[in-house]
This record gives C-alpha cells, sequence and structure tokens, in this order.
C-alpha cells in the first residue's frame, strides 16, 4: 500500500489522558477537548492511546516490561490489561460522543502478515476511526508490555501516513531534561545519541528518549512526525491540519 495522505496518526499520550502520579486517575476534560479537536477536524484519523496511570501502574507492580520474559504474577497481567480496557472504554465513549464512531482493534494484530492495509482502508473508508492501545500480550517464553509508541510505528509502517502526531505533556522536545529554555523546533535524528530524556514516575514503557527513537524510525518512512502539547487544543487542531510551525517536528525523508 503507497502513501495515505489523507490519514493522520494520533497517539494520546499516557501523561496528558491521565494523571500519571495518581494511579488509575484520568483526564476527563482533557479527553473530551481532544475527542472534539479530532471530531472536527477533516483527516482521517487512526487513534493510539497510552496506558497512563491506568496500564503502567499495574504493570510496574507487576514487573511487566517492553522486554519479553516469564512471569509468575499471573494476576498482575490481569490487571494491567484491566486497567487498560478500562481506560479505552472512556476513550471511546468520549470519540463517540464527539461524532466519531471508534473501531477498537487488538494489538495483537502484531506480527500478522495477512492484508492489513486493506484491514485499515476498509475501516477508514467505512467511516469508522482505528482505536489502538497498548496492551501485555504473549510471547516466545513468557510476557511483554507493547506500548502505545510501538503501535505507532506499526501502524504508520502499514499506512505510510503523512503525519504523525504525539501529544505529550509539554510544548515540544526540549534540549535537556530540566525542559528549560525554548524547544526544539525540528529534531535531527543524528542527535539522538547525545539526547538525554527524563522517565515518569509509573512509566514502564521508556520516556521521550524512546519516543524519538520510534519516531525517527517512522520518520524513515516518508512520515512527517510532530510532538505537541495536548492540553492545548488549537495547537493539536493545527497538527492535525498539517500547520508545521507546532511544536518540534521531525521530517520525513522522502
Amino acid at each position: 500500500m503507497g502513501r495515505v495522505d489523507d490519514v493522520v496518526v494520533i497517539k494520546l499520550g499516557g501523561s496528558v489522558i491521565t494523571n500519571k502520579d495518581v494511579p488509575s486517575s484520568l483526564r476527563a476534560e482533557v479527553v473530551d477537548s481532544l475527542s472534539n479537536i479530532l471530531g472536527m477536524s477533516s483527516p482521517k484519523k487512526v487513534v493510539i492511546h497510552g496506558g497512563g496511570s491506568f496500564g503502567h501502574y499495574y504493570a510496574k507492580k507487576a514487573g511487566l516490561s517492553t522486554r519479553c520474559r516469564p512471569i509468575e504474577d499471573v494476576d498482575g497481567v490481569f490487571l494491567t490489561r484491566n486497567a487498560m480496557f478500562e481506560l479505552n472504554r472512556h476513550i471511546i465513549g468520549s470519540l463517540y460522543r464527539h461524532g466519531l464512531r471508534p473501531y477498537v482493534i487488538s494489538p495483537l494484530f502484531e506480527g500478522r502478515n495477512d492484508n492489513l492495509a486493506a484491514f485499515f482502508s476498509t475501516l477508514l473508508s467505512s467511516g469508522f476511526t482505528p482505536v489502538l492501545f497498548g496492551d501485555v500480550i504473549p510471547c516466545k517464553g513468557g510476557f511483554r508490555v507493547i506500548s502505545g509508541d510501538d503501535l505507532s510505528y506499526l501502524v504508520c509502517s502499514i499506512l505510510k501516513p503523512s503525519r504523525m502526531i504525539f501529544c505529550i505533556d509539554v510544548d515540544g522536545v526540549y534540549p535537556s531534561s530540566k525542559m528549560d529554555g525554548a524547544i526544539i523546533p525540528e529534531f535531527d535524528c543524528e542527535m539522538l545519541g547525545n539526547f538525554v530524556g527524563s522517565n515518569k514516575k509509573f512509566d514502564v514503557t521508556g520516556g521521550i528518549r524512546r519516543k524519538l527513537e520510534i519516531a525517527c524510525k517512522i520518520s524513515s518512512l516518508g512520515t512527517d512526525v510532530f510532538f505537541v502539547n495536548g492540553f492545548k487544543p488549537d495547537i493539536v487542531l493545527k497538527a492535525l491540519n498539517g500547520l508545521h510551525d507546532v511544536g518540534t517536528c521531525i521530517r520525513g525523508k522522502r
């Protein structure tokens, strides 16, 4: 499948849609604000959301990570997944109330070789908004977390959209973990080796540095990647509509 210029993939960061310092704490007003923006913007969309203080809290307690490992805490796997399903219900309910028709897709599609491009294309052309979220999945020898960031790359590798937007809790990517000074308006992936990120309290999926690594992989597909403040709906709307003077941009390599 070639590039899908009228599709945007957007990742709603867990630190935006939840309070990551308080377990299972939804920012309902923020979710509704983002859903409203998504409902009023014209491009077709694929929505991916993080786990925030829902999934990450239980995943950390259970010792889960993005690496495959044996697990003895079966309850922890259940609680992590249950928390993610609960968060997802809030997200898709809000999207529906704001005019979108969400279609939740299991991350277990990872690694399948049947025609996923046609699958997504059918959903999008039928008026659905595909929605994905991080989960705990079986792997050889145990279980692992597949993060919303990982899913962002997988979806972009299938659809090759014109834009990928990461909604984060700050205005863009800062040059240091202190997050002082001006943001980097255009991030060069060659800077990645010297970049030092910060990790949140419950984050088990790698923080901002991991997001940048994935964003650079996505840009190698020819997709422009944006990091924008998810608390600023007007900025998110500009990014959705293709304006480049917002947040931090990683230009797609075409």
